[in-house]
């Protein structure tokens, strides 16, 4: 066994504890919802976490299982993993993702400053649920496109 299939089937094994945890957290949702609906708590956030972490489970798995049959994938898919180009591209597109991010909690932050003090209308609830939804897609949109438009150019 060689250093790649030992990377590779790491690589399984952290799929394979991601999809059985995502799907214990997701029948725990669902369980504590059937059993604790009347509390004020919202239990589909459990089910949705465990949504999130049996997906993330199942997208490595796809990836590196046909690896682990067919030595030249595997040597490919090492080859693509390891390199610095894509490296570099990946820590760039990260970068500015990061900066995204910074400055949508900053605009946030100050927001919610202006606000107290009547400058500015105050967040409710549906307000702040849009805008940290937001915080949250567009910086992992800018990653995406920062890292397409990285790899086509250069």
């Amino acid at each position: 066994m060689n250093n790649r299939t030992k990377w590779i089937q790491s690589r399984i094994r952290t799929g394979w504890v991601l999809l059985v945890l995502g799907g214990l957290v997701g029948l725990a949702g669902i369980y504590t919802e059937l059993q604790y609906g009347y509390e004020p708590f919202n239990y589909r956030i459990l089910t949705g976490a465990g949504i999130l972490l049996a997906g993330a489970g199942a997208g490595y798995l796809a990836r590196y299982w046909p690896a682990l049959k067919d030595e030249r994938s595997a040597r490919r898919l090492c080859a693509e993993e390891r390199d610095e180009r894509t490296m570099m591209l990946r820590s760039r597109a990260g970068n500015r993702a990061y900066y995204v991010s910074a400055v949508m909690t900053f605009a946030g932050l100050m927001w919610a400053s202006f606000a107290s003090n009547g400058s500015l209308p105050p967040l409710t609830g549906d307000a702040v649920w849009n805008f940290l939804a937001a915080s949250v897609l567009i910086p992992f949109g800018v990653y995406i496109a920062s890292y397409l438009m990285d790899e086509r150019n250069s």
